[in-house]
């Protein structure tokens, strides 16, 4: 006599369906393995133009035809303020709406230079150790392009200086596309503000709005014609430090002697630093000095149009434009 055990037909099911799967899932990898190798070999999606160059083991440059901002970034000593010089030598007739005087009281110094120039100007400036390109592109949205910390500082802003305690400067900038008759630029707006250390005046946090003080007197506009790009730094000041002792030496004397004598020479500082005073501009670009002894380092923001598919023609002849 023969006993069959019953098997429940939820346990049947169950193991069909495993058998099923496992025998799916050798056919799929059975199926890959024959033809991986030859998907690897063929399997190129970039153009045969522009793959090139955007292979290998960083990126420098862009693919031909995209249109957009780049930013690079440099870093450069100035022992004896030649970068404003250089800068000068370089300077290249452009667009802009700012108020000189007032970024330059904030510590900010704006030129416009050659962009087929800008390996001689680096190599003029003394070389750079840091060549760092950032991608902007043409969005309309804010980025941030330079922040700072400013721990026990008074920052100075629009010639008045404060202790702003928990506050960093932050340049912030966006850019977009021009058209215009004579060719597209890009407009590129720089918005130096202050905001809190912490992360409340993110700009991801807020979807890409400006969120803290805004120095509305450093605001910087710029249009980017092509073979045009321009640079933003620090101006040659840097930081300012106060002597510890000098008000107590300036009581003392008014106290012994009256008034003081604007004639008399100035006491010898006691070498006590007592407020260190810095503009916008100096926190964002001057680094402190790599060891005691040597000059501090600037760095040096390069604005880079590119113009690659421009709706409007580069130049335009003398009679009038005929549409295509």
């Amino acid at each position: 006599m023969t006993t069959r055990a019953r098997v429940p037909a939820a346990r049947i099911a169950g193991a069909a369906r495993r058998s099923l799967i496992a025998i799916a899932t050798g056919m799929a990898c059975t199926a890959w393995a024959g033809c991986a190798p030859e998907r690897q070999a063929g399997m190129d999606p970039l153009p045969d133009g522009t793959s090139a160059a955007l292979r290998g083991a960083a990126r420098s440059t862009l693919a031909p035809g995209q249109t957009g901002l780049e930013v690079a970034t440099w870093q450069v000593a100035d022992p004896d303020g030649r970068v404003a010089r250089t800068l000068d030598a370089f300077a290249h007739p452009s667009i802009g709406a700012f108020d000189a005087m007032a970024i330059a009281r904030n510590g900010l110094l704006v030129r416009a230079v050659d962009a087929a120039r800008l390996d001689e100007l680096r190599a003029a400036l003394g070389g750079s150790p840091m060549d760092v390109r950032a991608w902007l592109g043409t969005s309309p949205g804010w980025r941030e392009v330079a922040s700072a910390r400013t721990p026990g500082m008074l920052v100075e802003v629009d010639g008045v200086a404060k202790e702003r305690p928990g506050t960093a400067v932050r340049l912030a900038a966006r850019s977009w596309p021009l058209p215009m008759e004579d060719g597209t630029r890009i407009a590129v707006e720089l918005v130096p503000q202050l905001v809190p250390e912490d992360a409340s005046a993110s700009l991801a946090r807020h979807g890409g709005r400006l969120v803290g003080q805004t120095i509305g007197s450093s605001v910087i506009e710029v249009e980017l014609e092509r073979g045009t790009a321009w640079v933003v730094t620090c101006t040659a000041e840097g930081y300012v430090e106060t002597d510890a002792d000098a008000p107590a030496v300036a009581r003392g004397d008014a106290l012994r002697h009256g008034p003081p004598d604007p004639s008399a020479p100035a006491p010898a500082p006691s070498g006590k630093v007592g407020s260190r005073i810095v503009t916008p501009g100096a926190a964002l670009f001057l680094a402190a000095p790599e060891r005691p002894g040597a000059p501090a380092r600037r760095t040096v923001l390069v604005l880079v149009p590119h113009l690659g598919a421009a709706p409007f023609p580069d130049r335009v002849g003398d009679g009038p434009m005929i549409p295509p």
